[in-house]
């Protein structure tokens, strides 16, 4: 009995202390808290909360002159004419090398045939029904050399390639390019020593490599197209008889090619460059490869909001950027086909100098790997969207001062995935030409600068 009596016992103990539990959660819940409780004792002066702010853009028009172009990896060949812009073409500079090399060409090698082989990867058309059109594409002999300081879409002139090309073909925008290189040149190849044959630099000092280019439709044709090759892709066949020994060997085949790894650059010109303004005020252009762009002085954007503050009997140090975002609105097009034309992506760069390269390069903001706002096309509002956050709260606080920190341009963007570790980053997209029409400074809906800010009391 003893035992039983004390097994109830804890038993009713037990229930006893769960139903003390449950009821005291119940009235626990059933408590209301007043967060606001002592609010009103809060001086009005250090009350502050968030709001909106938009500011109008001090945009420009200019050019994106001398954006590099060296190592891409692709070569971009072709011309493009537009009732707007004018003008633009883009050639390629490559340097080849020999396939086998400690070579030897035996006595009195005679070329048969030289043939050069370009594989096309894709095109660019910003109307499909140029996709097929004729296009003339020519091959010169280079005669500068190509090396890291040659590294922007200027940096080779007429004057770096021979006036007189080596060949040519008529191509139709088919998967490639294919011509019969003269057999003077067979023979050249084919008169390299064997220290040219032996070492790869000493055959690039002489043989400098080829500068591929077209031309822009004839008269007031409008249109072109783009021609988007991996380097990696052309390549040359020498095939040439030799004697040794007194024996005839006869077909022997030599490869050279270029390569993903050399120096190969685009060289990009435009002729929209007169139409750079300080006042955008009808519209505003974004043109893809080193065309024009809008430019952004944001030591004039410092300076607006600066006045802002002032005029809110407040400094510029008490306003706190919980966001800030870029506004490139755009009208939708009347053929809804054009807006294919426009960057898939745009955001913000400056051009920054660092040892690896020569001269200023073009260098997107580090903001485009952070934010959900990375300049895309927002198609059923009609504006890209940038965030430029931590961008802006520099600029304000004084961490950027030097001229090259505060100029930006809206440039177009793309990324890659590492398939492996699932890593994107994003780049400058130099190799796509694109245009897109935005909203000028005197339109309704004009370029905006959008703030989500506090102000310390």
């Amino acid at each position: 009995m003893t035992k039983f009596w004390g097994k109830m016992r804890r038993r009713i103990s037990l229930r006893s202390l769960s139903a003390l539990a449950l009821i005291s959660l119940l009235f626990v819940s059933c408590i209301d808290v007043n967060k606001s409780t002592g609010g009103e004792f809060v001086p009005d002066d250090q009350k502050f909360g968030i709001a909106i702010k938009e500011f109008d853009l001090p945009v420009q028009q200019k050019s994106s002159d001398s954006i590099q172009t060296i190592f891409s990896g692709d070569a971009v060949v072709g011309a493009y004419k537009d009732p707007e812009l004018g003008i633009t073409t883009s050639a390629a500079a490559i340097r080849f090398i020999p396939q086998v090399r400690k070579n030897t060409f035996g006595n009195n090698p005679i070329p048969k045939s030289l043939k050069l082989s370009i594989a096309v990867s894709s095109k660019i058309v910003l109307d499909q029904k140029d996709a097929n059109i004729p296009q003339n594409v020519y091959v010169y002999v280079l005669r500068k050399d190509l090396d890291s300081t040659v590294m922007y879409n200027n940096s080779i002139t007429a004057a770096d390639f021979d006036p007189v090309p080596l060949a040519g073909n008529v191509f139709f925008g088919g998967d490639s390019i294919n011509m019969d290189l003269p057999l003077s040149y067979a023979a050249d190849l084919l008169s390299a020593t064997q220290e040219e044959r032996d070492s790869v630099p000493f055959f690039q000092k002489r043989f400098k490599g080829f500068y591929i280019a077209t031309e822009p439709l004839p008269g007031s044709l409008t249109g072109g197209r783009f021609n988007i090759i991996t380097t990696s892709n052309i390549y040359m066949t020498l095939t040439y008889n030799h004697i040794d020994d007194t024996i005839s060997k006869s077909d022997s085949v030599l490869i050279y090619y270029a390569s993903e790894s050399e120096p190969n650059i685009n060289i990009i010109k435009h002729s929209s460059k007169s139409l750079e303004t300080a006042t955008p005020t009808n519209k505003l252009y974004v043109e893809g490869l080193a065309g024009l762009k809008p430019f952004i002085d944001f030591s004039a954007v410092k300076n607006t909001i600066n006045n802002w503050a002032l005029s809110q009997n407040s400094v510029l140090s008490k306003v706190v950027i919980a966001k800030a975002e870029i506004i490139l609105p755009y009208e939708f097009p009347a053929d809804y086909l054009t807006i294919g034309q426009y960057p898939s992506q745009l955001f913000l760069a400056t051009r920054e100098t660092e040892d690896l390269y020569e001269g200023p390069y073009y260098k997107l903001l580090p903001e485009i790997s952070l934010v959900d706002d990375k300049g895309l096309n927002n198609r059923s509002k009609f504006y890209y969207s940038m965030n430029i956050t931590s961008y802006l709260q520099s600029v304000l606080k004084g961490k950027l001062t030097k001229k090259n920190e505060l100029e930006a341009y809206v440039v177009p963007a793309m990324s890659l995935t590492n398939s492996s570790t699932g890593e994107t980053s994003y780049f400058i997209d130099n190799t796509a030409y694109s245009k897109g029409v935005f909203n000028g400074t005197a339109a309704t809906r004009k370029p905006k600068l959008r703030i989500s800010y506090a102000i310390i009391p």
